[in-house]
């Protein structure tokens, strides 16, 4: 589970102050499937670090199974980050100098040998229809593709919570639509929760929980 407890989130800029988020109360439960729709500059993105462990609040508390976080050592933050949380981004975020396979591969937090880790990794491409691209230049890649092995690489280490911000925004509709199927797939498959967010309101439709998010203040929808 995570949690969020009055958490506002101020940035402060030369001397003025933005208030991103305010008194955000949120919990997020394993096998939830919620969106977070609400316009640009509503804060989504920020609201979505925050959950992620990315970035740290300005007030209130962040809860990680019942236990206190915002506050903790940035190494225990990263250690708890990469067992539980895969994260997915508008833009595949990949490393250009290295192949698909090992962009997995360096993702992997694994005491499994090398031969084993590439096993797996090669099942995940398979999943995706990706496995005659293991070995290609990312640059040769088309953005769908790109964005599926992003997919494939947040889920190499089985997250328990899947948070994904604007995942289909650079996508055009029909590699969007291949995306978003595969995010619903894996998360029937594997009992993840899946958190998107969004300002498509047909993806921001699926979610079993809805929210909107204006202005810094969340509500859920009924």
């Amino acid at each position: 589970m995570i949690q969020l407890k009055a958490v506002n989130k101020k940035y402060k800029r030369e001397n003025m102050e933005q208030e991103v988020l305010k008194n955000i109360d949120l919990i997020i439960e394993e096998g939830d499937f919620i969106t977070i729709m609400g316009p640009s500059g509503g804060g989504k993105s920020t609201l979505l670090y925050i959950l992620s462990l990315l970035e740290t609040s300005s007030t209130g508390e962040i809860y990680f199974d019942n236990k206190v976080v915002s506050g903790n050592k940035e190494k225990e933050i990263e250690v708890l980050r990469r067992k539980n949380i895969g994260l997915i981004f508008q833009n595949s975020n990949l490393i250009t100098g290295l192949t698909p396979l090992e962009n997995l591969l360096l993702a992997m937090d694994s005491k499994e040998g090398k031969k084993e880790k590439i096993v797996k990794c090669e099942a995940l491409l398979k999943k995706v229809g990706l496995l005659d691209k293991r070995n290609a230049k990312v640059t040769s890649l088309s953005g769908g593709e790109a964005q599926r092995v992003a997919v494939v690489r947040a889920l190499v280490n089985s997250p328990r919570f899947i948070l994904c911000d604007e995942p289909t925004g650079a996508l055009d509709s029909e590699n969007g639509k291949r995306v978003i199927e595969l995010l619903m797939r894996v998360k029937a498959e594997s009992g993840c929760c899946l958190a998107i967010v969004t300002h498509d309101e047909r993806i921001g439709s699926l979610g079993e929980r809805k929210f909107f998010l204006e202005d810094g203040v969340l509500n859920e929808l009924a």
